[in-house]
């Protein structure tokens, strides 16, 4: 996506930094040109922690499945 007079190229992006392309995450100035440092970084943090919580949420739906089906 262009930005105003030339200034560089930035990717649209959800708001945990997600792209229509499964698997690519953005963050920083990738996502805002005139992000600061502060602002980057929380983006990076946040984006981190969306992108720790994919796994963890995948081990606990595999270990939800497995106890229903021993009791269920």
């Amino acid at each position: 996506m262009g930005v105003p007079d030339n200034t560089g190229r930035r990717f649209a992006s959800a708001m945990a930094r997600t792209t229509e392309i499964p698997g690519a995450w953005v963050a920083g100035i990738a996502t805002d040109l005139t992000a600061q440092v502060g602002v980057s970084a929380a983006a990076g943090a946040l984006t981190g922690s969306h992108l720790n919580a994919l796994p963890a949420t995948a081990d606990t739906d595999v270990a939800l499945a497995a106890t229903q089906k021993t009791t269920g």
